[in-house]
């Protein structure tokens, strides 16, 4: 092979070396190794093969020495990119020593594996695969099942199942092959970050990300303390990190690992190297999807250049980056341009893996999308449906890509005018998605990673959004094509619905009730250290994905730490709820209701409302117990949040720049107009079904959910009538129905009533009037500030500075306090009321009714408090106990079971200040996790007058009709403050005409579950 003897001479009998050859063969081994010591391939080639000259002369064709100098030929070749030439020498090394040596002996196994791997490095993976089989099976007989060696190869072969799209069946050898190393090694060790990385990559692979992210983050740590930075194991494990996170559709938080890796590689590999491309395509993908097209189309190019000079033009690498210039190309509205590089990489992708490959299956998907945006559905079908089959076939019908390709051919299907069919389809892939989730939720084991998992479950993924709209909309469109299903498909939608509302504030809710549901004290004390736990695991990820990308082991591995403490913590945690009450996961993430189910849990006068906004369009859904409606605003999502916009600019003088505040006498306009078109279009053609019914249970999201119905009129308004007289005879949608605002629609009555001895249900306990230095006493509105990311604390001297005393506030805490008849002892105000005050009080877990009357703050809206909060007297030194301010997250730490707290305060109803975060996510949120049952919270700046007399009346009213729900309570009190007429008749004291306004008696909404 070597010399004269491989090329077909004649065989000679083994004979012992002349002493000449003998030194020639010495120095020849002694240059190899050299050579190999300091990676000069070519000289090892050159080297070996004259040794292997010599070896064929003298011990033969058929000796193990002459197979080592073929493998160490072929070695030299394959580092040289060499493999087609290195092939050979590699499978006769391993004919030889199988049968001189045996399968089991040390240099056997060493020459299988490298047959082996040549073929994988040229994509002959099935090839491959027997000889990975083998050499598990002969490292388990040379060294045992439980040897890192039988380890070894347990990946190895898992890599080349794997490679033929078969994850399902490397999933237990990578599972084999983590637990061998796992008991031999240090959990340090990068055999098991290895380990790590394989098995969550295989968990990818079959769509089970939630489950794979951990075991990425913990084989990212691994290699980052192992390796360093700067490694290209490191820049793997940065890479599958990312695209774990791109697959859940949290494409920000994937976003610094791709750069990540893409830095290191560049450093390690170089500009030209194929993996660095792969970084750059990663990271261009990532901003295609975040919707920075302009940012991604170079990285792309690049990646696509790199490819094609490294691999060639025919290379599957190369076709997918051909497919991802189309796609960022296809995201700018140039279909045609990205049809034609679609079409490229699918021809390349048949050439090189078949038409049953799943790639291949992607490039069809992504080709017919361009179809679809030229208008030619037709074309677009049999991509669609063959790229479904795929899947279905290699993946299964539960993997989540599974899923899109129905979604898609559904859309496509809805192209074709074949809306019913479209509907089944898109209903499949929402099956697919909420199965999915439910695993998650149900996930087995009691170890910390399934414990994490569990504590993940339950909010709607990015990812996963599109599939639920996608099918409102083709449920709308089949209920006109087949009247006879309307109602199947109305109820079908409702729940899909439903899956596009997992607000904070429901999750909070159905923590507390879940709480409640133990009934055991200790038990719900367990579940409220669990709930919190939870929590605490979900910051703590955070903080590892920003610690990951900064290269800080040290950081990234102490709060791995803590994660792991925390996920062992959750796991003891679970196990002890799970045996006091088997449905208490379950309550944790409730299901969607269906029609029927919220039907039933609504009383005779009762109805409710839910309004979606999906991909342009609105859904609004109403009920009663009778009857249900729904009707779908075409395209009107944008027009409709203008017009709420123009309504908040009527009612909050600091939503709109430049507008005027509203003016002493009322005089400032309300656009009525407006107002009434946001009832005519929203809530009018859906009414009948609410026929009856004098409380109306409301859910909302995005905008929507910002917005109190209360302030819409249900008439037109009469022309030329305006001002305070036009206010006071319109009829509000407060007149026809008690709102009530409803986190989601499976928190309907989902709590049960407080375990309150009726005696106690008005004790109350109010904190306010705080002792601030700020200039304009009375106005519970602070002046605009410049937000900031500030320390940790809030700083006393500023708020002294920002906020001005409220002492109107004591006045509304001892009205209060007298409608109730409560003691002056329930309350604390001025240098009382602080935040010590409030944490260590042993009344308020005890209070019916708790009332805070203080300025409200949204996040950032102070330096040092990033997250919303109440204004107390500060101290004269923060602390983390007390800074003068109630935050949120302290919030939720208190021990409530209210019948009603009331923050009278300004925007308590706010959101939590994270992008895109909904209304409800910040103090209500915390409250309701508190054990709150009912709140009284603001969508807007309060006036300290109007506010005062509307808190008041409501639970006066309340108190005095012991029968009386409080959203009738509340719209009574509505009624009053907006009239100056008690309900006796008498006139409401320091009533002011200007109060007609909604901006004075409309931005309190009770949120409740329902009594």
């Amino acid at each position: 092979m070597a010399g004269s003897a491989a090329a077909g001479t004649p065989r000679t009998l083994p004979r012992d070396p002349t002493p000449k050859e003998a030194a020639a063969w010495k120095a020849l081994v002694a240059q190899a190794e050299t050579a190999q010591a300091v990676g000069d391939w070519a000289r090892l080639e050159q080297v070996t093969r004259k040794r292997a000259a010599i070896e064929e002369r003298t011990f033969g064709l058929e000796a193990p020495v002459t197979a080592a100098s073929y493998s160490w030929i072929g070695l030299a070749l394959s580092r040289r990119g060499r493999d087609a030439e290195a092939e050979p020498f590699y499978r006769r090394a391993l004919e030889i020593d199988r049968k001189a040596l045996g399968e089991t002996q040390g240099q056997t196994l060493l020459a299988t594996n490298n047959l082996a791997g040549v073929l994988e490095r040229q994509r002959r993976f099935a090839e491959a695969e027997p000889l990975r089989r083998a050499l598990l099976v002969s490292a388990c007989a040379a060294f045992g099942e439980k040897s890192a060696e039988a380890a070894a190869a347990a990946a190895a072969l898992g890599d080349v199942l794997r490679a033929q799209g078969r994850a399902r069946e490397a999933e237990p050898l990578y599972r084999q092959a983590l637990e061998t190393d796992a008991a031999t090694a240090s959990e340090a060790d990068p055999r098991v970050a290895a380990d790590l990385g394989a098995l969550a990559v295989v968990l990818d692979a079959l769509g089970r990300h939630v489950e794979a992210e951990p075991l990425h983050r913990r084989s990212l740590a691994i290699r980052l303390k192992a390796f360093g930075e700067r490694d290209a194991a490191t820049a793997q494990a940065y890479a599958r990190m990312g695209a774990n996170l791109d697959a859940q559709g949290r494409h920000a938080e994937a976003e610094p690992l791709y750069r990540a890796a893409l830095a290191t590689d560049r450093q390690v590999r170089g500009e030209r190297h194929p993996t660095t491309a792969a970084d750059l395509a990663d990271l261009g993908a990532n901003l295609t999807a975040q919707g920075r097209t302009k940012d991604a189309e170079p990285l792309l190019r690049q990646a696509l250049e790199i490819r094609r000079r490294a691999l060639g033009e025919r290379d599957p690498e190369t076709a997918a980056s051909y497919a991802e210039v189309a796609a960022t190309l296809a995201a700018r509205g140039k279909a045609g341009e990205a049809e034609r590089l679609h079409r490229r990489a699918l021809e390349t992708l048949r050439a090189a893996k078949g038409d049953r490959d799943p790639a291949t299956a992607d490039a069809e998907i992504a080709l017919a999308a361009d179809l679809m945006a030229l208008n030619r559905a037709k074309d677009a079908e049999p991509l669609l449906r063959n790229a479904l089959e795929v899947r279905r076939a290699a993946l299964g019908e539960a993997h989540p890509a599974t899923a899109r390709a129905y979604d898609a051919l559904a859309e496509n299907q809805h192209r074709l005018a074949a809306d019913g069919d479209a509907e089944q389809l898109a209903g499949k892939a929402v099956a697919i998605v909420r199965a999915r989730r439910a695993a998650d939720q149900r996930a087995a084991g009691s170890d910390p990673d399934a414990a994490l998992r569990r504590a993940r479950a339950g909010a709607v993924e990015d990812a996963d959004a599109p599939i639920f709209r996608r099918y409102l909309r083709m449920a709308w469109l089949a209920a006109r094509a087949r009247p006879a299903e309307a109602q199947r498909l109305r109820d079908a939608a409702f729940s899909a619905a439903q899956e596009l509302q997992v607000s904070p504030a429901a999750q909070a809710l159905a923590q507390t009730a879940a709480r409640a549901a133990l009934g055991r004290k200790p038990a719900a004390g367990e579940a409220r250290v669990q709930q919190a736990l939870a929590g605490q695991a979900r910051q703590i990820e955070g903080q590892l994905l920003e610690a990951l990308p900064s290269g800080n082991a040290d950081r990234a591995a102490s709060i791995g730490v803590a994660l792991d403490a925390v996920g062992r913590e959750l796991a003891g945690l679970d196990a002890r709820l799970a045996s006091e009450n088997p449905l208490y996961a379950a309550m944790l993430a409730p299901a969607p209701l269906s029609l029927a189910q919220a039907q039933r849990r609504l009383r005779r006068g009762e109805g409710l409302l839910l309004i979606v906004p999906a991909d342009g369009d609105v859904y609004v859904f109403a009920a009663s117990r009778t009857k249900s409606a729904w009707t779908r605003i075409v395209g009107g999502e944008a027009e409709l949040e203008r017009r709420i916009r123009v309504l908040r600019c009527s009612v909050d003088d600091g939503t709109c720049a430049g507008k005027a505040p509203i003016s002493a006498d009322g005089a400032s306009p309300y656009d009525l107009a407006t107002a009434y078109s946001l009832y005519r279009d929203l809530i009018s053609p859906v009414e009948d079904a609410l026929d009856g019914a004098g409380q109306l249970f409301v859910t909302a999201s995005g905008r929507f959910g910002g917005l109190p119905l209360a302030l819409l009129p249900t008439a037109p308004p009469a022309p030329g009538q305006h001002g305070t007289k036009a206010l006071a005879e319109t009829p509000w949608l407060a007149d026809r129905y008690a709102l009530t605002t409803l986190p989601s629609i499976a928190s309907l009555r989902a709590m049960p009533p407080p375990a309150r001895p009726q005696a106690q249900r008005w004790a109350f306990i109010g904190f306010g009037d705080p002792i601030l230095g700020g200039a304009g006493a009375g106005q519970r509105r602070p002046s605009p500030r410049t937000a900031s990311e500030g320390r940790p604390l809030a700083d006393p001297r500023v708020l002294n500075a920002a906020f001005s005393p409220l002492p109107g506030t004591a006045d509304e805490l001892r009205a209060m306090a007298r409608a109730l008849g409560a003691p002056s002892s329930s309350l604390r105000i001025g240098s009382r009321a602080t935040e010590t005050a409030i944490k260590t009080s042993a009344e308020l877990g005890k209070a019916g009714v708790v009332l805070f009357a203080t300025h409200g703050l949204l996040s950032r809206e102070a330096p040092g408090v990033k997250e919303p909060g109440l204004v107390l007297t500060p101290p004269a030194k923060p602390t983390s106990e007390d800074d003068g301010v109630l935050t949120a997250s302290e919030a939720a730490e208190l021990d409530l079971s209210a019948d009603w707290v009331i923050l009278s305060a300004c925007n308590t109803a706010g959101s939590d200040g994270e992008p895109g975060a909904d209304n409800l996510s910040g103090l209500a949120r915390a409250f309701l996790y508190a054990g709150a049952h009912a709140l009284l919270v603001s969508h807007w700046r309060v006036f300290d007058d109007s506010t005062a007399a509307l808190t008041v009346q409501t639970l006066a009213l309340q108190k005095a009709h012991p029968r009386m729900g409080k959203a009738q309570a509340l719209q009574l009190a509505m009624r009053e403050v907006r009239s100056g007429r008690r309900a006796d008749g008498t006139p409401l004291p320091g009533w002011k005409p200007q109060w007609a306004h909604p901006a004075y008696w409309a931005p309190f909404v009770l949120i409740d579950a329902g009594e």
